[in-house]
Formats: C-alpha cells, structure tokens, sequence
C-alpha cells in the first residue's frame, strides 16, 4: 500500500467522526435556538387526526403553541396556534400498536390528546399531540392558565 492510500484510509474515519460531531452539535444548537425563551416539549403531533404521527418539538411561548418538526434544519415552527384559541378534547392514552406508545413512558402512561386551534393564519384545524404524563399535565396547566381577554376587547 502507498502512503498515500495510508493517508486515504486514515483520513476518512477522521472525516466520519467530524461530522457525525457537526450533526450532534447542529441538533444541540438548534433545540436550544428554538426553546431560547420558552418551554419545549417532545411530543408526537399528527394533523387531522389522522395518518402517522411525526416526532416533533412542542414549544409553549406566552402567546402561542407552536410544532417544530424534531428532525431538520429549520427554524420555523411548521405549525403555531393562538393560545387562547386552543381547546384540549378527549385525553386517551396511546394505542398500544402506536410507535409512540413507549416513546414517553416505558409503562405505557403516555397521553393522546385530541386538540383543536385556529392557526396564525386564521385557519381552524384539529390535531393529536401524544405526550408523557408530565408534559401533558404542563400543556394542560398552560392553557388553562391563559389571561383572560380583556372587557374592553384588546
């Protein structure tokens, strides 16, 4: 073997481990950019009520719920709702066949909430959120703990 193919093979796992660290860091950096001033929470979120749940981050700020999808690059929330227009619905636990059924709890205590909201762009929309027992007690809390709107209409 040449020392150049020497060089080769011991300059890729080098390479490897590189990015696998820029990865790890960039996942890091990003969950800390999008919670920099509120609560985040993992959570599965499946619009409609209906298909596949899709693992995301559930950031509760002072005026809003928005859903962050858990793998990407993006800063945007994929979804956000007017705190006060949130209405929780009928808390189930997960179905035992769903992928998410463990995700929160290994005894199987994880909460299906069925959710309904208006969309920052004044769309109604109903959704699932599946999330432990301790972060569904902190989304309850959250909403029901909204200001009231005031007399006056502001």
């Amino acid at each position: 073997m040449t020392s150049r193919a020497v060089v080769i093979v011991e300059i890729i796992p080098l390479l490897l481990a590189l990015g696998a660290v820029a990865v790890i860091v960039s996942v890091y950096l990003r969950r800390r950019l999008i919670s920099h001033d509120s609560d985040v929470v993992v959570c599965g979120f499946r619009p409609g009520r209906s298909g596949r749940w899709r693992p995301s981050l559930l950031r509760m700020s002072a005026t809003s719920l928005q859903v962050f999808p858990l793998f990407g690059w993006s800063l945007r929330a994929s979804y956000t709702w007017g705190r006060r227009s949130l209405d929780l619905g009928d808390v189930t636990t997960l179905e035992d066949d769903s992928s998410f059924a463990n995700a929160f709890d290994t005894q199987g205590r994880g909460r299906k909430v069925a959710a309904a909201g208006v969309t920052e762009s004044g769309t109604p929309m109903e959704f699932d959120l599946a999330v432990g027992p301790l972060p569904y007690t902190a989304l309850r809390y959250w909403v029901e703990s909204s200001p009231p709107t005031p007399a006056w209409g502001v």
